[in-house]
């Protein structure tokens, strides 16, 4: 399993550089009219989702192909049907947060129980993203307020993208930490 995410590092780093790119782009340009906005996170969610199940697909790890599957959903949503979003967006939001955290936290213990010298780093990052991920989630659960959306959206995406990305590199560097199958 982990020989296959090791061998596709680059889908985590692909992931990661499309957060960051959405959080740049709303930290730049400050976007506040909510069509522009719900645009770019349906963009997001959808490319997001797209990496996340491939990498889940690729390496057979069912709770980051439904963190894929979940964003697809998002994101189609979101760009199909935008009349709903108007009153659902930060509802969605909150859902696809929550939802990627519990399940980046259930990825945490998959790699725990097979994680040796260097690995355990990619359990810290990939628990940091779910704890991140939840933590967005509850504030706008607990405060759903489309003026701090743009901003916050965007911090998050440069944060939970660099850490992917320190992840994707961290990956690469795993076969030498994983032991040769035996036959």
């Amino acid at each position: 399993m982990f020989d296959e995410l090791i061998r596709r590092w680059w889908i985590v780093a692909g992931r990661g550089l499309v957060a960051v790119a959405l959080g740049v782009a709303l930290l730049v340009s400050r976007v506040e009219a909510l069509g522009v906005l719900v645009s770019l996170f349906g963009v997001f969610a959808l490319a997001d989702g797209l990496f996340t199940a491939g990498a889940g697909l690729s390496v057979g790890w069912l709770p980051v192909f439904l963190e894929g599957i979940v964003g697809i959903g998002v994101g189609v949503f979101t760009l199909v049907y935008p009349p709903a979003i108007d009153f659902w967006f930060i509802q969605l939001i909150v859902i696809w947060a929550i939802v990627t955290g519990v399940l980046e936290l259930f990825g945490v213990q998959r790699l725990h129980r097979v994680a040796q010298g260097g690995m355990v780093l990619g359990q810290w990052l990939v628990g940091v993203s779910g704890a991140a991920s939840l933590a967005f989630g509850t504030l706008f659960a607990l405060r759903p307020d489309i003026g701090a959306v743009t901003g916050s959206l965007g911090v998050y995406g440069v944060v939970s993208g660099g850490l992917l990305i320190f992840l994707a590199l961290n990956v690469r560097r795993w076969p030498h930490l994983v032991p040769p199958a035996t036959a």
